[in-house]
């Protein structure tokens, strides 16, 4: 998330106050970095009286304090405006901003946005409507007016929004305060404005949208007050100097004057720290904000970094997956290596395409399409809206789709695919490896939206006259990323097959496209048993939102005896991840007769166990979940569980494992289960 961002506006005489009656900071977040932590929080403010308050806590009660005013009269029939209507649904309430959490309670807020095509001309109709509110300011002889306020997208957003004041029912109104796009940006911006010129009048305020070309892009309002005091009470509590950092109760920072952000480094990344903010003024330190407690992660933190797999019959194919999550500030490339994979690498190659020599290879494009897949390298065929990066093995060339190289022809949507000649099935297993790059940025078909699009991997074992499909919509970012799949349990009854690559626009022109390159067949060994996607790729740095990646892990064939085990290797280059897999650990759902009322850890049964006990514990509530085992020295020897549940009761089968899948030696354990709001341990016994 972005900070909140402020302008002080009529910042004049101060009054010296004591320390409990200055204002402390609002909204302090904290966010957890490689050895560090970024703080921000949003600016201190008070100015006497609270004499309105809106928050639009929600869509059916958002307007509930103020009145929606379109001036229908100059708009013609579609006027838009404030909490546009359909059916007397206020279909635009709520539809929040980029990163919608707009630093206070709750997620809504006023809305504001060009009304569409008017019906009676068939343009873009204007719009011109007033979010109003009403105070009384009688009695007062300084005033204040604060919110937030945020677009959608800024640089396509006229500059005509104002914030008026009206002392005559609303005949004439005054300026004070005009909205630039540009300068408020598409995250949400503090503002204050002094409107001390109307103390002592009962007023109407106005937040004005009009748009008298009939297009522009959203507004959004939130978190309106109305201040009212005494001349010299209050612009900041006092003359401000700046803010003080803490970390456990002691200062460690001051900020230069009024920035509202801070970088603490130097941590030790799996550590808590708790972190406060206060603000100094001229007559002395604000009480301390309340304090945010976060833990500083590496540049990759796997969940979970077990895996355990059932036992398997031959044949028998199953996946699991873990994420990836990069706390650093900038975009890291990984790899993922282990033992297992390496045989996968080193397999036999019956099918390679690297497209360098100017050609599909061993790929072709299904005839009779308007739309097919070239090959290209990314000077000649980068796009302003789809530029592709040099591929993963160094050389030029690989084969594409860019949708902004074809036209704009909406009647004539994209649907290229390319398919291989017919493999033959020697037995084995047989893995598709290949280099993806497909940003999808907007979401996969199913999601609908202007910019949606798919990406398909496919197999077919009739010669394509039909087609299974193995993955959909895997979004790389904007980035290579190595894929791999495992075709065994597609092709196990089959003598041949094809395989496929199939991009789709979702009917539309509005696609960005897609690229792969290095594509292979391969057959390893009868000890290749081990399958991930994507094993080669890049996570973006921390933004909030796009900073991970799922990664899936296949495993088929015959596990005898708990006798197979791997180590993942994450490895950034600075430092290396491991994800322990193995078999042995079943995690299965009850079903209780009625909903659990409470957290609970159960004694284990059968307890001494040998070769297997039972773990049962109840979830009163979604929650994160930890369940870890210990030996008598308190190392951890096993992490059974650390992810999100569902409410529910639980049994965890645990089979004497550590998190590489090695017997544990005899001997007494304790097995540890936390959430935000419980911890218990017990003790538990392995003979043999």
């Amino acid at each position: 998330m972005m900070p909140l961002r402020k302008i002080l506006l009529g910042l004049a005489s101060f009054s010296l106050l004591t320390a409990q009656e200055l204002c402390p900071p609002a909204f302090l977040e904290a966010y957890p970095y490689d050895a560090g932590v970024e703080l921000y929080w949003g600016q201190t403010v008070s100015y006497g009286d609270v004499l309105f308050d809106e928050c639009f806590a929600s869509c059916a009660s958002s307007a509930q304090q103020m009145m929606v005013v379109n001036d229908t009269s100059s708009c013609g029939d579609c006027s838009g405006g404030w909490f546009r209507d359909e059916g007397g649904v206020p279909v635009d309430c709520g539809r929040g901003m980029y990163p919608c959490d707009d630093g206070g309670d709750d997620d809504f807020s006023g809305m504001a946005g060009y009304s569409g095509i008017d019906s009676t001309t068939g343009q873009f109709a204007p719009v011109d409507s007033r979010l109003i509110g009403t105070v009384n300011l009688t009695g007062y002889t300084a005033a204040y007016i604060e919110f937030i306020e945020a677009y959608n997208y800024p640089f396509d957003a006229t500059a005509n929004n104002t914030l008026e004041v009206s002392v005559d029912g609303g005949m004439s109104w005054d300026t004070v305060y005009v909205s630039n796009p540009d300068s408020v940006g598409d995250y949400y911006w503090f503002n204050i404005v002094d409107i001390s010129q109307f103390a002592g009048q009962e007023i109407m305020f106005s937040f004005r949208y009009y748009c008298p070309l009939g297009y522009g892009e959203d507004w959004f309002v939130d978190d309106i007050r109305v201040h009212g005091g005494q001349e010299g009470e209050g612009d900041l509590c006092g003359t401000f100097f700046h803010y003080n950092i803490y970390q456990d109760g002691v200062q460690i920072g001051t900020t230069v004057y009024d920035e509202t952000e801070y970088l603490v480094e130097g941590l030790n990344n799996g550590t808590e720290y708790c972190f406060q903010v206060a603000a100094a003024y001229g007559g002395g330190q604000s009480p301390l904000s309340s304090p945010v407690c976060v833990a500083p992660m590496g540049l990759f933190q796997v969940n979970p970094t077990t895996i355990n797999f059932d036992l398997l019959e031959e044949s028998e194919y199953q996946e699991a997956s873990f994420q990836l999550a990069n706390y650093d500030s900038v975009n890291t490339e990984f790899l993922i290596t282990s033992d297992e994979l390496s045989n996968i690498n080193s397999a036999q190659d019956l099918s390679l395409s690297t497209f360098d020599d100017g050609t599909l290879g061993d790929l072709l494009n299904v005839p009779n399409l308007n739309e097919e897949w070239i090959v290209g390298d990314s000077a000649n065929h980068s796009s302003e809206f789809l530029p592709f990066p040099e591929p993963l093995d160094g050389l030029p060339n690989f084969a594409l789709y860019n949708d902004d190289l074809v036209g704009d022809d909406p009647t004539n949507p994209a649907s290229p695919m390319l398919y291989s000649s017919s493999i033959n099935h020697e037995g084995g297993p047989s893995l598709l490896v290949f280099d993806l790059y497909f940003p999808n940025p907007s979401g996969s078909c199913v999601d609908g939206g202007p910019y949606s699009e798919d990406f398909k991997v496919k197999v077919s074992t009739d010669d394509g006259a039909s087609w299974t499909v193995l993955d959909s919509t895997i979004s790389t970012g904007w980035y290579w990323a190595s894929h791999m799949y495992n075709l065994e349990p597609y092709i196990s009854n089959s003598n041949s097959y094809r395989i496929g690559f199939e991009y789709s626009d979702c009917g539309g022109n509005w696609g960005y496209g897609v690229a792969i390159d290095r594509v292979a067949i391969k057959v390893g060994d009868e000890n290749t048993w081990l399958t991930v996607s994507p094993f080669r790729g890049n996570v973006s740095g921390y933004s909030g939102d796009n900073d991970s990646v799922t990664v899936k892990i296949g495993t088929y064939g015959i596990l005898e005896d708990f006798q197979i085990q791997d180590v993942l290797l994450i490895d950034s280059g600075e430092n290396v991840a491991e994800v322990a897999i193995g078999v042995g650990i079943e995690v299965s759902v009850e079903e209780p007769s009625i909903t659990p009322s409470k957290f609970e850890l159960y004694q284990n049964y059968p307890n001494p166990f040998n070769p297997l006990t039972n773990i049962r514990f109840d979830i009163v509530e979604n929650s994160h979940v930890s369940i870890s085992i210990f030996n008598l020295v308190g190392q951890k020897v096993s992490t059974l569980l650390n992810q999100t549940m569902d409410t529910g009761s639980y049994n965890i089968i645990w089979r004497g494992m550590d998190d590489k899948g090695f017997l544990l030696p005899s001997g007494m354990y304790f097995y540890e289960m936390k959430t935000p709001s419980y911890h218990s341990i017990k003790k538990l016994v392995l003979v043999k």
